[in-house]
């Protein structure tokens, strides 16, 4: 069921069109929903004498689409550009703007490998997991001067999104070689893990070994793993807790079996 934006004006008759994701907005209140849940996606791009002038003609809005023009020509900032709108429409709380607005400006101090990092983070986050493996692997193809601890970031969540596309070989790769950089024991844990969603018990050991887990450490591992299997509370190698499956999922596995391949379909999808 969608969501129901509450316009407070008339909606343009001839909407605007944002090519990178192919989506018309009627007002500015949909312009800043898209604003919201793109956040970490918008681009310079954004800012443009199209938009201004949709604004203008569209909506009626002749001083904002003056002021939007102004920071535009001038310049001016994607935080800027963006808080501007966000303020206009209203549809956001002042609290909440000014926090979008401030996450703009943050971005706008990190390198650009770093706010490419973010994107494909919220790709991730968004369970768009083949928008983020994308992602990730052109990082780490043109991240050779970067920090050893950035890249290995990077390796740690393309593992991550690996793991959650069942790609469990590749994770463990990922997951070894975030830990060769950052030296994070979260990406050896992961890499553990993945092993043991691959049962693959050699490896499993080679790795702890290589690391310097002794067999105790290594059996709280595996213990770790299993408990997270039943309570639901793991990392991203969760699969589905038989705990927790609804009594009607039970006692109908043919239409849980449908579920899970749905909902895998849409983390796939592009």
């Amino acid at each position: 069921m969608g969501e129901l934006l509450l316009c407070t004006q008339m909606p343009a008759a001839i909407p605007y069109f944002i090519d990178r994701v192919s989506l018309h907005v009627y007002s500015l209140e949909e312009l800043s929903y898209y604003i919201e849940t793109n956040l970490y996606l918008l681009e310079a791009d954004f800012m443009s004498e199209e938009l201004c002038t949709w604004i203008e003609r569209e909506l009626h809005l002749r001083e904002l689409a003056a002021r939007l023009r102004e920071i535009y020509r001038g310049g001016g900032l994607l935080s800027e550009f963006a808080g501007c709108i966000l303020a206009e429409s209203g549809y956001h709380g002042r609290e909440q703007a000014e926090q979008m607005t401030v996450i703009l400006r943050d971005m706008e101090q990190k390198s650009e490998y770093e706010c490419r990092k973010l994107r494909a983070d919220r790709y991730l986050e968004n369970r768009r997991y083949v928008h983020a493996v994308y992602e990730y692997r052109r990082l780490l193809d043109e991240g050779g001067n970067e920090d050893a601890a950035l890249i290995g970031n990077v390796w740690h969540n393309l593992g991550t999104a690996c793991a959650l596309l069942f790609l469990f070989e590749e994770a463990a790769d990922c997951y070894a070689k975030a830990y060769e950089r950052n030296r994070n024991p979260e990406s050896l844990r992961e890499c553990l893990y993945a092993y043991c969603c691959m049962r693959d018990e050699a490896r499993f050991r080679q790795t702890a070994e290589a690391a310097g887990l002794g067999s105790g450490e290594q059996d709280a591992v595996r213990e770790a793993f299993a408990r997270a299997g039943r309570t639901g509370k793991p990392s991203g190698l969760k699969a589905e807790p038989a705990g927790q499956m609804r009594e009607e999922q039970e006692n109908n596995p043919v239409a849980l079996l449908e579920e899970w391949k749905d909902r895998y379909r849409k983390n796939c999808r592009i």
